[in-house]
């Protein structure tokens, strides 16, 4: 009796691990369902297993009674802006933004990333990207224009992504609940279970691994949860340059102050030139002369020897 319990279970467990293989999510989904060999060969001899129980959202939905379809779609908002401020605030107004979001407290709003480049520099630029409630974005957006143009700035670009994530969370959900049934179903088996200690093992694995399934489908679902509970905003700053600025002409001002150290440079290189080859000088100079004066004195000679 136990052994045959042991094949209904295994065989459910492979018809879910079909089910599972149907559909991969987008965003790091949950990889594809195995099970282990024993449990395949033990689920070919089995009965055909009874239907697993309809998830949550489909008994709500028949009932006329779903707080999903309630909600409506389930959507992550993304908001991208592209900020123009002069050099001399950018650097200010990146830290201030960073602040309103510490202020409003973790559980309304975090930094997930913030960088800053030549903060006390000509041409600073940096970007910030935060993570908040809906309510809470909204009212940053709405004040933004009015704090930018404060400064100074403007904003250069604005845009705004969504990414309907209902067909992943619903899907997910629906399959925790199977896997979780089935868990249920798998602990009451081991708590009854009275055959021999080998299909008790075969259990005991099974449970493990349908238990770490639901762990992972679990982390999953809280991700795409949370991504539609809060939306994510991220600002790019860049500096105003004007045309007559004078960061237009940095590479000649910066010939001018580095005039007296290339100068030093170039008079401390000859002297090592002077240095290095005043040795050979003083060798080869009277070699060249006896050289000279040989070849004179052979000439002379031979001058000498002819008949007049």
């Amino acid at each position: 009796m136990f052994v045959h319990k042991i094949a209904v279970i295994a065989a459910l467990s492979l018809l879910l691990a079909a089910c599972s293989g149907e559909t991969e999510y987008r965003d790091g989904g949950l990889p594809a369902y195995e099970t282990s060999a024993d449990y395949a060969v033990a689920g070919r001899a089995a009965s055909p297993p009874p239907p697993a129980p309809p998830p949550p959202s489909a008994v709500s939905q028949a009932g006329g009674g779903s707080a999903e379809p309630e909600q409506g779609a389930l959507l992550a908002y993304s908001h991208n802006y592209g900020l123009r401020l002069p050099a001399r605030v950018l650097a200010d107004v990146h830290t201030a933004h960073q602040d309103a979001c510490a202020a409003a407290g973790g559980n309304v709003c975090r930094v997930i990333s913030a960088t800053i480049n030549d903060p006390e520099g000509e041409r600073p630029s940096g970007s910030l990207e935060i993570r908040a409630r809906p309510d809470w974005i909204a009212n940053f957006r709405a004040g933004l224009a009015g704090e930018v143009s404060e400064a100074g700035g403007n904003i250069q670009s604005e845009n705004t992504s969504v990414e309907d994530l209902t067909t992943q969370i619903v899907d997910g959900e629906a399959r925790l609940a199977a896997q979780t049934a089935l868990r249920d179903r798998l602990q009451g088996l081991l708590e009854t279970a009275d055959g021999p200690m080998s299909d008790i093992l075969a259990v005991e694995r099974e449970l493990a691994r349908v238990q770490a399934d639901i762990d992972a489908r679990a982390s999953v679902i809280a991700a795409l949860r949370t991504r539609v509970e809060t939306s994510r905003l991220t600002l790019h700053y860049q500096p105003i340059v004007s045309q007559t600025s004078p960061v237009r002409f940095n590479p000649i001002m910066h010939a001018l102050e580095d005039f007296t150290d290339t100068l030093s440079e170039g008079v401390a290189a000859v002297i090592l030139f002077v240095a290095m080859i005043l040795p050979w000088l003083i060798i080869l100079i009277p070699a060249v002369f006896l050289i000279r004066w040989l070849l004179i004195r052979r000439k002379r000679r031979k001058a000498a020897k002819q008949p007049s």
